[in-house]
This record gives C-alpha cells, structure tokens and sequence, in this order.
C-alpha cells in the first residue's frame, strides 16, 4: 500500500489560514533563483516584456504599459522569456515543492495541476494591496460570503517563495473559515478605509529561502516599499479534481494564450502538471469567465 500523505502543512493552514516553512531553499537554490530573478526583473524594469502589475492598478487586467515602476511580473513559466524560463521550469516542478503540496490539499501528485508562477518585487515607489480575498467579491452578503468560504478549501494551494528580506504580506489568521466581522466588513467594503489597521493583523516575515502558503481565502493584503528590495516567488498549484472551482482565478491571467507552446522538456513533473491545466482549458474553451476582483 502507498505511504500515508502527511497532513502536518495542512493541519496548520486549516487552524490558522497560512503556514510558514523556514529555510526551504538550501543557500544553492537561493543563489541560483535570486540570479534568474534579477535578469527578469531587469528585463521587465527595459520594457521587454508586457506581463507585469503596474502600481496603479491592484488586480488583473493590468495595462500592457512598459513603465519600470511595477511591484510584480507574470508568467514566469512563458516560452516567449526563452531560456530565462529554464530555473523557474525547475523550480515549479520541484519534488519537494510539490510534496508540501499534497500534504496541504491531502492529494497524491498526480492529482495536481499547473496554475501559475509569478513574481513580486519592490516597486519604485511605495505601493499597497487593499484588504481583500482572492476570490470573494468584498460586497458579497454574510450569506454568500459563509457559502464561498465552504467551497473547495483544498482546490488549491498558493505561496510566496522568499529570495529576499520579505515582511510585506499582513493577514488576518483564521479568517480564512468564518465570516468577516464588522469591523473587517467595514474596511473591505469602505474605499477610504481598505489600509486601515484590522484588530488581530499579523505580518509574515520571510527570510531568504522561507516559503509560505495560504488560503487564498484569509484576509489578506500588502504593503509595498520602494526602499527595500523584494524578490519573492509568488504561485500556485490545483487539484485537478476541482478545477472547475479554480478556472476564473487561474484563466484570468491569459495562461491558456500561451500555455499549447510551453515545451517542458524531460521535466516529467512540468510535464504532468501542464497536461491537467491542458484539460481544464479545453473544458472552459470559448466560455468568457471574466475577472474575480474589481480595481
């Protein structure tokens, strides 16, 4: 009989909404994926390449501008970055990676899926995230919002991979299985008020090489300083039993624009991976999904 999954990242996302892994990187891995990152950074600062956040703007659709100040970059995984894509094709297809995966959503690997691999990086003037979900509307009612919130916890799993110092991500723990109260409806719904303090805020301090995954549920938001320089790898994987419920938060980014053309190679973990988002493509094929955020 297979080895029983683990459950010790899972059980702790499930008390607290988030779980932090120290030094998950060897000092190897930070050196090699801290010099892939700063080459993109730099090609994507030159306008070389058209899928980055700018400032002015928190969710997707972004604008197809080429300003240097942006505070993330897309699509690391693309065929059109070429060679710059190579470490992160590595990276995303980790074994070890994808072991803490399947303890988090309690599934054995050949039930994930290829979502997304971006980047987040200091912008060149400060820049912050209002409170949000990533996948909750702030206008839904109690009702709805209790409903959402008991959908497909386990659909998927997403992290911030820290190269660099990193204490931008701020959260709320717990938040990621009840209802907002009222002072959190309040500062989720009031545009004046979307960086306002919440009672109970916690900040998530990275060092380089510490990973943390979360529900991309809990409260959550961020804040950005131009002063200091943040390389984090930010993605996600999906099980590919509920993909369904994914679809909108993963398509809206444009993989599938790109996704036929990405070549993994004897990657055969990429290759697994990609074959499943393959088939939650061709599912939504010609069906408008739209955005899963505002702003």
């Amino acid at each position: 009989m297979p080895a029983p999954i683990s459950h010790q990242y899972h059980d702790e996302i499930e008390q607290n909404g988030f779980v932090v892994i120290r030094n998950f990187l060897s000092p190897d891995e930070i050196t090699k994926y801290l010099a892939a990152s700063e080459k993109l950074v730099e090609y994507a600062r030159a306008g070389h390449w058209s899928a980055v956040r700018t400032t002015d703007k928190q969710f997707p659709p972004w604008p197809k501008n080429f300003s240097p100040n942006i505070w993330g970059i897309s699509g690391l995984l693309h065929p059109d970055l070429g060679a710059m894509s190579i470490p992160f094709h590595d990276l995303y297809g980790d074994e070890k990676l994808l072991d803490v995966v399947c303890d988090i959503l309690q599934v054995d690997k050949s039930q994930l899926s290829m979502e997304l691999l971006n980047m987040l990086i200091n912008p060149l003037t400060d820049f912050e995230l209002d409170w949000h979900r990533d996948t909750i509307k702030p206008e839904a009612t109690a009702e709805e919002e209790a409903e959402e919130l008991l959908k497909f916890p386990y659909a998927g799993a997403q992290f911030n991979l820290a190269l660099t110092e990193d204490n931008c991500l701020i959260a709320i723990p717990g938040s990621h299985n009840r209802v907002r109260n009222e002072e959190e409806r309040e500062k989720t719904v009031d545009p004046a008020r979307r960086k306002e303090y919440i009672t109970g805020q916690a900040t998530v301090e990275l060092h380089p090489g510490d990973i943390v995954f979360y529900n991309n549920n809990i409260l959550h938001r961020a804040a950005y300083s131009c002063k200091s320089k943040r390389l984090t790898l930010h993605g996600s994987y999906g099980n590919a039993e509920q993909g369904k419920s994914r679809a909108k938060g993963i398509l809206q980014h444009g993989v599938a624009e790109w996704l036929p053309r990405l070549e993994t190679g004897d990657n055969e973990n990429l290759t697994m991976l990609k074959d499943k988002l393959v088939s939650l493509v061709k599912e939504f094929e010609g069906v408008d999904l739209g955005y899963a955020l505002d702003g």
